[in-house]
């Protein structure tokens, strides 16, 4: 499952990636989605170095073999695409839920002793070039420090493999609980500021409008919004009479509290079994239905997190889950 951000995106097929294949708790690495804005760089491992600066007391040039010699960590997280930033709207629905290791972000910050007035973390990718007409000297995303929590890492490996150049290798930032774009792939430089990024990925793309007070302001693309989907049945499934089983994951920011699905096109939901979360995890759900007769159904799904925020039905990349299957 791959896709490059390009203008002639054909949307229909953004909005139907091979969910039913996501039936495993973490996802196998040839399931995870890859993704990127401009061309793949290419990078040595030996000569790999990130460079830390800024707002920082010390500065520090990192290699491979001294990031390893530094605490190691893992965390199982569901790791989400925003979507194309030109149609932020479109729910594009690429996610996978995997194991990360790497050392926290905290760790090496602590080494650098970051300013008091730093409120941003800026990370820098290798990867450059085209975009859209827009040329790009680096791929530049912000983090205000405060959502930092233990959580970001450095991620050298993805599912106990070592992380491929595709998705993001040697290194890259991983921020749990928020989009894929803010965990900036090849990765090569951190910078400490008292103010965000003037980037071209932080101040044009990856911007929702937002109406506050009267006023349209834009919100940046952070933190996951509350998601449910279904992957069993699969899209146009057909089905035989009697008891069904709708198998889903959910996930968001914030832990998810309650999943209800429909299997009357929205007209009356009901709550669905819900696993706990673990970690950053997505958390499965189940739903027991026995159609009550034969025919096409339109069985819908929706989260709900622990501060009450739910899917809207249409508009955003959140958007209410839906699918047809046919019983026969």
């Amino acid at each position: 499952m791959s896709a490059y951000w390009s203008t002639g995106v054909d949307l229909p097929n953004l909005q139907q990636p091979a969910l039913a294949r996501l039936t495993d708790f973490v996802t196998p690495l040839e399931h995870v989605f890859f993704l990127r804005h401009m061309a793949m760089p290419e990078i040595d491992r030996a000569s790999w170095r990130l460079a830390i600066g800024g707002l920082v007391e010390h500065e520090l040039l990192l290699s491979l073999a001294d990031l390893e010699a530094m605490p190691q960590t893992e965390i199982c997280a569901v790791h989400e695409c925003a979507g194309h930033p030109l149609h932020p709207t479109v729910p594009v629905r690429r996610v996978a839920n995997v194991v990360w290791r790497g050392v926290r972000l905290s760790e090496v910050l602590k080494r650098a002793r970051v300013a008091p007035d730093a409120r941003f973390v800026w990370s820098y990718g290798a990867d450059k070039g085209d975009y859209h007409g827009v040329d790009i000297p680096a791929y530049v995303k912000d983090m205000p420090v405060s959502e930092l929590h233990g959580e970001a890492m450095l991620a050298t490996h993805m599912n106990s493999e070592p992380l491929s150049g595709k998705h993001g290798g040697p290194v890259r930032l991983v921020v749990p609980g928020f989009y894929g774009t803010n965990s900036t792939k090849w990765l090569v430089r951190l910078a400490l500021s008292d103010t965000r990024s003037p980037g071209y990925f932080t101040t044009v793309m990856y911007n929702d409008r937002v109406v506050k007070d009267g006023l349209e302001q834009l919100s940046p693309v952070w933190r996951v919004a509350p998601h449910a989907v279904m992957v069993q049945p699969a899209e146009q499934a057909r089905l035989t009479p009697g008891k069904q089983k709708i198998v889903g994951w959910a996930w968001g920011a914030d832990a998810i509290t309650r999943v209800e699905v429909s299997t009357d096109a929205g007209a009356s939901w009901a709550a669905a079994q819900l696993d706990a979360r673990e970690d950053h995890a997505w958390q499965r759900f189940e739903f027991e239905w026995t159609p009550p007769s034969l025919g096409t159904y339109q069985l819908r799904c929706r989260a709900f997190d622990s501060t009450g925020v739910g899917q809207p039905e249409h508009g955003v990349r959140n958007a209410v889950f839906s699918i047809s299957i046919t019983v026969e």
